[in-house]
């Protein structure tokens, strides 16, 4: 008898093991892990980063900076300022859930094990997306941001100090960087391969970008003499040929998602470079031809009237050779931190205090980059007239063929000015840029007395932190701390 139930004790115990080794683990899904290599989860948050320059908030500003025409469906009401809320949801979620929340864990996991290589390129992706975001709306949260378990509902801080906050954020990552030490990402990093230097070039450029943002011009001078130095060491997102993969956004959205949503007919930018308008800025030592047809389908295309993005690809049969694809391609890298930008800040910010000779310096720099080819397309700038002469001082005097009805120093200043809004077409420094000059080229509302001055707080926030400042829809036309 006591043989009998020792052995079915044993057989109790048996049974109890390999069933708890059956449901061992049974609520823990492997397709939804709850952690990862900062590696990997470094190649998520660039992703994002991508989604945000590219994506929703992206075409809304080149809308609102008249880049683009939205034609169709909604897009014609967000082109007239008609916007609410919830236009704003997923792209602030991207922001702060896609690139600073994993930023922070990378940054937590590598100061860990003293990985400083990997802390300084979040970090500097941090101060990229807060600066984006601070730039678009303001007030945002930023101290309290990185750390939604101890702040749920995150104070919103004001436009100023998140730019200083930036500025402290890329100094850190700039000596983090510098240090030498740490585990190189490898491929995971997209843009740079975890090459040090030109993560440190690129957080310059960003030093300089948000200097000019806050018209600190020697500073911003300062920043960018230490910047992207040449073209081979821009930020760009790369791009491939596979849809809901590695599409630019662009094309996605204007080929397989919102086909005939938006143009660019009416458009102010491509009427500024196109030789056959009457608000062409060429001149004898300009022609702007080729980056025109680079940037779009003059006079229509496809089966639209009026302008269009060129977001022609090899790979979808339209033209035979993939050096025809257009800027809004499908495999175009698009531009995110760039020595155009970089030589364009500087020749801005000289010109602002008063430097007209390093000013113009700059531009000129600029101007035999761009001479060269610049980020224009090979076959465009093969089969396009294109001209990007030096100017000199003669030409922004009175009658000069810069001079633009003001002194020469004015003259200048609006020459860079526009030089930066051509340039910056697709990107949401363009917007910036607008409105931090205060419309100094002179757009015209599409409706209304003023063009928009800021994005409003998603409704997704509003519904779910109290301490979101309270907004009216005409708070879409009031400046920004730093563009007061």
């Amino acid at each position: 008898m006591q043989r009998i139930s020792i052995l079915l004790i044993l057989l109790f115990v048996l049974t109890f093991s390999s069933c708890k080794k059956i449901v061992e683990d049974i609520n823990v899904n492997p397709n939804s892990p709850t952690d990862a290599p900062v590696n990997l989860i470094l190649n998520g948050a660039q992703v994002s980063s991508i989604v945000l320059h590219e994506g929703d908030f992206a075409r809304l500003a080149g809308m609102w900076s008249q880049s683009f025409t939205g034609v169709d469906r909604q897009y014609i009401s967000l082109n007239s300022y008609i916007t609410t809320a919830g236009d704003y949801d997923n792209t602030w979620s991207t922001a702060y859930r896609g690139v600073i929340a994993p930023c922070q864990i990378i940054i937590d996991k590598s100061t860990a094990v003293n990985n400083k290589l990997m802390i300084g390129i979040a970090q500097v992706m941090q101060a990229h997306t807060f600066g984006t975001l601070t730039s678009l709306f303001g007030d945002i949260p930023f101290k309290e941001a990185v750390n939604s378990v101890k702040y749920p509902a995150p104070v919103f801080d004001k436009q100023t100090d998140v730019y200083a906050g930036i500025q402290t954020l890329l100094d850190q990552a700039i000596t983090n960087l510098s240090s030498g030490v740490g585990i190189n990402p490898g491929t995971k990093d997209i843009f740079f391969g975890g090459n040090k230097d030109s993560w440190i070039k690129v957080a310059n450029t960003l030093k300089a970008r948000y200097y000019l943002h806050t018209k600190e011009y020697a500073k911003a001078v300062t920043a960018a003499n230490n910047g992207i130095a040449s073209a081979s060491e821009n930020m760009m997102a790369p791009h491939g040929e596979v849809y809901n993969s590695d599409f630019n956004l662009y094309y996605s959205f204007g080929v397989y998602d919102r086909d005939s949503y938006m143009g660019a007919q009416e458009a102010y930018a491509p009427k500024l470079i196109d030789p056959s308008d009457g608000d062409y800025r060429g001149n004898t030592k300009t022609s702007e031809e080729a980056r025109a047809n680079y940037l779009y389908i003059l006079g229509g295309g496809f089966y639209h009237a009026g302008n269009e993005l060129n977001i022609q690809c090899a790979f979808d049969g339209w033209v035979g050779d993939p050096s025809e694809d257009g800027f809004f391609g499908g495999s175009t890298s698009f531009p995110l931190v760039t020595y155009e930008e970089n030589e364009l800040i500087k020749a801005e910010a000289n010109a602002r205090n008063g430097n007209f000779g390093d000013a113009l310096s700059a531009l000129n720099s600029f101007r035999s980059y761009m001479n060269d080819g610049g980020y224009i397309g090979a076959y465009y700038a093969d089969e396009f007239d294109l001209k990007y002469e030096a100017y000199e001082d003669a030409d922004f005097e009175t009658g000069g063929i810069e001079n633009q009805g003001g002194t020469k120093e004015q003259s200048l200043l609006k020459e860079i000015v526009e030089e930066r809004y051509i340039t910056l077409i697709g990107q949401i420094e363009q917007f910036n840029d607008v409105r931090r000059t205060k419309n100094l080229l002179g757009l015209t509302p599409v409706t209304g007395s003023s063009i928009p001055q800021r994005f409003l707080y998603p409704q997704s926030e509003l519904n779910t932190n109290s301490n979101t400042p309270k907004q009216q829809p005409s708070d879409l036309f009031k400046p920004t701390t730093v563009n007061l």
